[in-house]
């Protein structure tokens, strides 16, 4: 019912309304959910569940664990709140979108290839109807591992950034084993089985870096296995978010 909801701007507004009397019993002071700032005892199951879940989804605002930390490197390591940026949300998820397309010195642009709140172009990331370089910032969360042509969709993230400018990019990945991916597999049984989930079409690996090098980004990569343990326990976060700051140099030439 949520996940129908959520297809459209005013069903979000339900969804919105439900969720904040929803996180009302949850209040507390044991936990903060970056994205929504909202203080509580415990997070839940996700949806309307009433569960309690500790590294769970934040009553509030539906954020995962994955989400509340990309909040998180955003404020902290990058100038999106900051200076005045025009940014790409590919695919937007609630949790981020519902303040990032409100924020007064953000310029919001959603996309995504189906329909939901805050979308402005509908389309597929591998081939994006958007102007060069007419970005400051693009955001990419967990979408990549769902795209056929991942290469032609990095391709495109290059693409609409400025010079200078910056995407997040995360993906599941095995820092441990190259990137596994079998264009054989296709039933959705399978892809759940090789790959963690029904839709996913590879598991990426540490050459994740070499791909997205290969279209000009800078690669630097922030490792979730790394974040201090107070900030972990403080936002319920989870170590296996490793962040993939890409930068597009001033020019093809240089890092400068």
């Amino acid at each position: 019912m949520i996940s129908e909801l959520m297809r459209t701007r005013f069903g979000a507004m339900i969804v919105d309304a439900a969720l904040a009397i929803r996180a009302v019993p949850f209040v507390g002071r044991r936990y903060e959910c970056p994205c929504c700032r909202w203080r509580l005892r415990t997070f839940t199951k996700g949806g309307s569940s009433l569960r309690a879940r500790h590294h769970g989804f934040c009553p509030r605002c539906n954020s995962k664990a994955r989400h509340r930390r990309d909040w998180l490197y955003l404020e902290e390591r990058t100038d999106l709140f900051t200076q005045r940026r025009r940014l790409l949300h590919i695919s937007p998820r609630f949790a981020l979108s519902r303040r990032l397309s409100r924020a007064a010195d953000i310029d919001y642009v959603g996309l995504d290839i189906e329909q939901r709140p805050h979308l402005d172009v509908q389309a597929n990331v591998s081939s994006m109807p958007l102007g060069g370089g007419s970005f400051d910032a693009v955001i990419c969360i967990h979408v990549l591992e769902h795209v056929d042509d991942d290469r032609s969709a990095m391709q495109e993230l290059y693409r609409v950034l400025k010079p200078g400018g910056w995407a997040l990019i995360t993906v599941p990945v095995m820092l441990d084993q190259p990137t596994f991916e079998d264009p054989t597999i296709t039933t959705p049984e399978a892809r759940e089985s090789a790959f963690g989930e029904r839709s996913h079409v590879r598991y990426y690996g540490y050459d994740v870096v070499d791909r997205l090098e290969a279209c000009g980004f800078v690669v630097t990569m922030d490792r979730g296995d790394e974040i201090d343990s107070q900030a972990m326990e403080r936002y319920g976060l989870l170590p296996d978010e490793t962040i993939l700051h890409c930068a597009k140099p001033l020019s093809r030439d240089s890092s400068d």
